[in-house]
């Protein structure tokens, strides 16, 4: 007889391992010894009947030809077990805890978990898997690697998780049992451990410990501790936990670089790097934290802190220094801004690039640094975790953060320091200019996205979404999230714009939230929404939820209170409707009432109803958004629907405002090019024009991202490139049609009239620039434009290599030259106040850009014989 056996406490890994050990040895039958985890117990009995296992008492254990041992390292791991090896005539151990080598025979890898092992030796042998089986061996592999997050986790662990769902493995269905709600006793037991949590810094890392005490035994607390490590911002997380006659110890690491195992051997611990456990009788709690403390103190790897990574010596001016000189230091060692310190070397600022050359084009280059710096510096301690500078880095948005020890200039770490510390050189480029299908990591779920939301938000954006859900519960309200926040969770991207929908009434509980969260709490009554900024920007967006009537098409909503369902009946597409609830007691459960996520996966943009576009046509520019954004399609029965409103001019019908409001989205999207030719392709840009697209433009439009990308670049201060776009459409149309489809591409205000210059004037100045010029003439003509203009001269004539080349002269160097002496120098002279003044210092300028003259000593002496000749 052959018999498998794994720990007691039987968890999925071992369960899984198990099932699959005997698929891979026909005849060989899975004893079950000890307990097993409530859920492993639940799992049991439900697929019993598919599950086939023994106990003790229904075998004749007196001999064993061979005993397979799973998920553990050896006979000194069964427990109560053990002496079945005593019967064995052959032992058989397949397992990934340390240490890899021991008496018995069999397969010692270092993987994130034993199922792995086992799946890969059927997989060489082709063997067969019911879906049941691969749904079971997945759910082994997602436990104890975390879903594959654990930093154990290995290649192997995602190839073997591949394979298991072409088998047919049920996501859905290992979703159930990796998200099981906690028991009563168990949520008792983590109220406790949350209460006694410290976080205590230890050789630069954070580590989060707690003691408690229960009167029974509570099973799980390896999942309570790693919930807990997840809750708090730590390196490592260990609990103790006295139950019944002994102290249970159970550790995680959340660094790679941590091996519990090594940190804690002289405990006696057992497991992997990664999550280690220990009972021990005769002791109390507080008496084993204060060795654990005393164990860390002494073993703990050093964490990497602020002096660590920081550049050192700091390139930094002095306050005194004029703009001109910081002007030139930045060009010189290509900073985007730099530190700026008193006579002493104290921090007294920074200062950017963007605001020097901002001062530099005002003529302010003679002006002390100090007046343009900012003075509240964020700031970094020498000994603070390079976790900690980046969450500084991401919160405020800022690209760098100076180290400041005892008051001084220490070092300074940049954005790009901390990713090539994450990234190594390779860093990645977050900003791509259109998502491909490759971009995304699609979630895959049961009915509650709580695990997603604690591997994917950040752990300020998870704390803020409890304490909502927490009050909610607590006042009675029903609150979701609700919308792109929710849509992107899923597809794993970046959107931390928090839009919530209340049941009842958004403003009542909006108005509870500043004495919790604080910030600045503005209320729309007519509107049932409301906006909460946090002090450090972050806003959430409170809307009760509503339905929608229009009493003609294209016309403004009419709204009445309604129920979450109804509210995102409402909405424009199904992958905006998908939701999750935020309340304590259903915190993260999962609403798709209508195959937001289904659509998702197919990657298609599908109306909810068949008037959508009737009613709203300016979701015609929001599909287009969304198809063009994440490389999806629009279902087939939605492009029929879209077909028809524009058949119907319904376009034509809506204001022009609302319309405007959408293309100035659009434009402002990473590749407008892709979405205005998805735009060109359905007939929405010939219906917006009222006429045929002319063919030109799908050279133009390309031309035109490629230098407002260019410009970017080069920190050119252009906040207004976007017009490019609506520039090159409006100039295809006869003028008197201009001002009118303006606005409906989004054209208003200062706007309309910065376009009138391009349309009046870019075509002479585009005549004289393809003439050889000297360097003054190029800087006289093209001084007067807003750099928006140049960026139109440029994508319009881009096949013109002359007139490109004296633009980009003009930008790259010739807008940046200036002269060091001013009408200071010239009344030093005897040179007497007034236009002459003025004449003379241009001409000095024009020199300089000619050539004629490089130094203040020729700038003066040009000035000289200037003033001598006009006497």
């Amino acid at each position: 007889m052959e018999i498998i056996v794994s720990h007691p406490g039987t968890d999925f890994d071992a369960l899984a391992a198990m099932a699959a050990c005997a698929r891979l040895h026909p005849g060989a039958k899975i004893l079950l010894t000890g307990t097993q985890l409530p859920a492993v117990r639940q799992f049991i009995a439900l697929h019993k009947d598919s599950l086939r296992l023994y106990r003790r008492e229904q075998l004749n254990l007196d001999k064993i030809d061979r005993l397979y041992i799973v998920d553990a390292p050896g006979c000194q791991r069964l427990g109560d077990a053990a002496w079945l090896c005593d019967k064995a005539a052959a032992v058989t151990v397949y397992d990934h805890h340390p240490p890899f080598a021991g008496p018995e025979e069999g397969i010692r890898e270092r993987l994130g978990a034993a199922t792995t092992i086992l799946v890969e030796l059927l997989q060489q042998r082709n063997a067969a898997v019911t879906a049941f089986e691969a749904t079971l061996f997945l759910l082994g592999i997602y436990e104890d690697t975390r879903c594959l997050t654990n930093p154990g986790t290995t290649v192997r662990d995602v190839r073997a998780a591949a394979w298991l769902l072409e088998q047919g493995a049920n996501l859905a269905e290992v979703g159930k049992y990796i998200n099981i709600p906690l028991s009563e006793e168990q949520r008792e037991l983590f109220e406790a451990m949350l209460s006694a949590a410290g976080t205590l810094r230890i050789r630069g890392r954070n580590v989060l410990i707690t003691a408690a005490s229960m009167e029974q035994f509570v099973g799980g607390l390896g999942r309570l501790t790693q919930r807990l490590a997840e809750l708090e911002d730590c390196d490592l997380a260990v609990s103790i936990v006295q139950m019944e006659k002994g102290v249970h110890l159970v550790a995680r690491s959340m660094r790679p670089e941590l091996n519990l195992l090594e940190i804690l051997d002289e405990l006696g611990v057992k497991g992997h790097a990664g999550a280690v456990t220990l009972t021990v009788k005769g002791s109390c709690p507080e008496e084993l934290k204060q060795r654990v403390i005393g164990i860390l103190e002494q073993r703990l790897p050093q964490g990497m802190v602020a002096a660590d990574l920081m550049s050192v010596p700091v390139k930094s001016v002095e306050d005194s220094a004029t703009v001109a000189d910081v002007h030139r230091l930045l060009l010189r060692y290509g900073h985007t801004g730099m530190p700026v310190v008193d006579g002493n070397g104290t921090l007294v600022g920074i200062v950017s690039r963007r605001d020097i050359e901002k001062a530099m084009r005002h003529d302010l280059g003679h002006a002390p640094v100090r007046g343009y710096m900012t003075r509240n510096v964020i700031t970094a301690a020498p000994d603070m975790s390079i976790d900690e500078v980046t969450r500084i880095l991401v919160q405020n948005d800022i690209g760098r953060v100076p180290v400041l020890d005892r008051g001084k200039l220490a070092g300074i770490i940049t954005r790009t320091d901390v990713l090539r510390r994450i990234h190594g050189d390779s860093t990645p480029r977050w900003h791509k200019p259109l998502f491909s299908r490759s971009d995304y990591r699609l979630a895959s779920f049961g009915n509650n996205l709580t695990q997603l939301i604690n591997q994917r938000l950040p752990k300020r954006i998870q704390g803020i979404l409890l304490l909502l859900g927490q009050k909610a519960a607590k006042e009675g309200f029903e609150v979701y999230a609700v919308g792109g926040f929710v849509r992107d969770l899923l597809l794993g991207l970046a959107n931390f714009d928090l839009d919530l929908a209340v049941e009842e009434d958004a403003i009542a509980f909006a108005r509870l939230l500043p004495p919790l969260l604080g910030g600045k709490l503005n209320v729309h009554e007519e509107f049932g929404t409301a906006t909460l900024t946090l002090s450090d920007g972050f806003h959430i967006d409170l809307a009760t939820a509503r339905m929608e009537f229009y009493q003609f098409p294209a016309a403004s909503p009419e709204v009445e209170q309604a129920t979450i369902k109804h509210d995102l009946y409402r909405r424009d597409f199904t992958i905006n409707t998908m939701a999750f609830a935020l309340n304590s007691d259903s915190f993260g459960q999962f609403l798709d009432f209508f195959g937001g996520y289904e659509d998702l996966q197919a990657g298609l943009i599908r109306v909810l109803y068949n008037l959508s576009f009737v009613e709203d046509p300016t979701r015609i520019l929001r599909a287009v958004r969304f198809a063009g954004r994440y490389g999806f399609k629009l279902e087939e029965q939605t492009r029929v629907f879209l077909d028809t409103a524009l058949k119907e001019n319904m376009l034509a019908r809506t204001p022009a405002s609302r319309l405007g409001r959408e293309f100035r989205l659009l434009f402002n999207e990473p590749n407008v090019p892709a979405l205005l030719a998805l735009a060109r392709d359905l007939g929405v840009m010939e219906a917006v024009l009222q006429q045929e697209w002319p063919r030109r433009l799908d050279e133009l439009i390309p031309a035109a991202a490629k230098i407002i990308a260019w410009s970017r670049e080069q920190d050119l201060p252009v906040e207004d490139s976007w017009l490019l776009y609506p520039f090159l459409l409006l100039r295809e149309l006869p003028p008197d049609r201009r001002a009118e489809a303006g606005s409906r591409l989004g054209v208003a205000g200062r706007e309309e009239k910065t376009l009138q210059v391009l349309m009046d004037e870019l075509d002479s100045i585009a005549e004289q620039l393809k003439r050889e010029l000297p360097a003054s003439e190029i800087y006289d003509l093209l001084r007067p434009l807003p750099v928006v203009a140049l960026l139109a001269l440029l994508a319009v004539h881009h096949g013109e290599a002359g007139l490109r080349s004296r633009a980009l002269l003009y930008l790259e160097k010739l807008a940046d030259v200036e002269i060091s002496i001013d009408g200071h120098d010239l009344l030093a002279m005897g040179i007497e106040a007034g236009p002459e003044v003025g004449r003379i210092l241009r001409a000095v300028r024009m020199a300089k850009l000619d050539g004629k003259i490089s130094t203040r000593e020729e700038e003066l002496a040009l000035a000289g014989s200037l003033a001598r000749k006009g006497e």
